[in-house]
């Protein structure tokens, strides 16, 4: 039984994965095997898969018809063998000492789960370098409680974790197929609850490259005009609830929960203004619905709540003028708003100087 068991999951990424692959073999933790999924690819993926697994050994090569990256990881749950089990994407790289680090801290702690940081590749918004990184490089520490607010920030990603296979196998938990967006997002939320040992180590060994139009945080992008990511969000978020409710820890993870509901809102809040007054009324009514169910709405009303735009959707007020606002902050956290904060920056201090 190998050490761990490293899932990756290839889509038409011949011309990004040498690199990645390269990473993985160099691991100082030799005691491993390295599952690859070819989801039908058309590219020459399979063939790059193929001339590794001849070189090495500890390749495990799956051939299947495309059915989305959450089928491919699901693929790689069902043939991993390892004591844990861990996650890289093929157009990332990673450090030599990444899958040995969260090895040993997993079992210095007895942990389910050991996180750490990851450093962004390349030129990138400011606003998804914040996603990113934020919180991530801060001291090693170990929670052997569950805590949502200690949680929160290691709640969406993979490939930032090594799991613990029985404490996987335990829960009964796999990635939802089917869906194109956030199938990572869902499966590390729902996993929360089962939690009871985590470990966090300070060091960023995953290198994210978001330079691929198709890469994970470039599929999950702002919806087009017709909002088509809202509607998914919104899903998951109620899958989220339910799942929390039935385990009955809804109540102490709702802030974290109603954070995920602004969050998506506010992503979905730039477009809102090219809806139809029926498309409008559409959206902001399930929202309304979602607060309902979950018997939200009078908290998020209060003058306590620091969601102002939950606040506003709940009071049924125009909200017109903050989504406005919200497109200028999108904007002034996109690459172009950078540039622009960049030169008026340079303009103020040239003026300066002259004084």
């Amino acid at each position: 039984m190998p050490l761990v068991s490293i899932i990756i999951p290839c889509y038409n990424v011949a011309g990004f994965m040498k690199k990645c692959l390269d990473t993985v073999c160099a691991q100082t933790l030799r005691d491993i095997e390295i599952i690859c999924i070819n989801d039908g690819s058309g590219d020459g993926t399979l063939d790059i898969l193929r001339e590794y697994e001849a070189a090495d050994g500890r390749f495990i090569i799956i051939d299947q018809p495309n059915a989305g990256v959450a089928a491919a990881r699901n693929a790689g749950l069902d043939a991993a063998s390892g004591t844990y089990i861990g996650f890289v994407d093929p157009d990332d790289y990673i450090s030599p000492v990444m899958f040995q680090r969260l090895y040993l801290a997993a079992e210095q702690y007895g942990a389910d789960l050991a996180c750490m940081g990851a450093t962004v590749a390349g030129d990138m918004p400011l606003s998804v370098r914040w996603s990113m990184l934020n919180g991530l490089q801060c001291p090693e520490w170990h929670c052997d409680h569950y805590d949502f607010a200690v949680m929160g920030p290691f709640s969406e990603l993979c490939w930032d974790k090594l799991y613990r296979a029985e404490f996987l196998k335990k829960t009964g938990l796999r990635f939802r197929a089917g869906m194109r967006q956030g199938s990572d997002a869902l499966f590390n939320n729902l996993l929360q609850p089962y939690v009871r040992n985590i470990v966090k180590i300070p060091d960023c060994l995953y290198i994210y490259r978001p330079t691929r139009p198709d890469s994970l945080v470039n599929v999950y992008k702002a919806p087009d005009k017709k909002g088509s990511g809202f509607y998914p969000a919104l899903e998951r978020i109620d899958l989220i609830a339910a799942a929390y409710r039935e385990q009955g820890c809804l109540e102490k993870a709702g802030i974290t929960v109603l954070n995920w509901l602004n969050g998506s809102i506010q992503l979905f809040s730039s477009n809102l203004l090219n809806q139809t007054a029926a498309e409008k009324k559409k959206a902001l009514d399930a929202v309304r619905a979602l607060l309902d169910k979950y018997e939200w709405r009078e908290f998020v009303k209060s003058p306590e709540s620091p969601f102002r735009l939950l606040r506003h959707i709940a009071r049924g007020n125009d909200l017109r003028v903050r989504c406005a606002l919200f497109g200028i902050y999108r904007v002034l956290h996109s690459r172009m708003g950078n540039r622009l904060v960049d030169l008026c920056t340079r303009i103020i201090n040239l003026r300066g100087s002259a004084r």
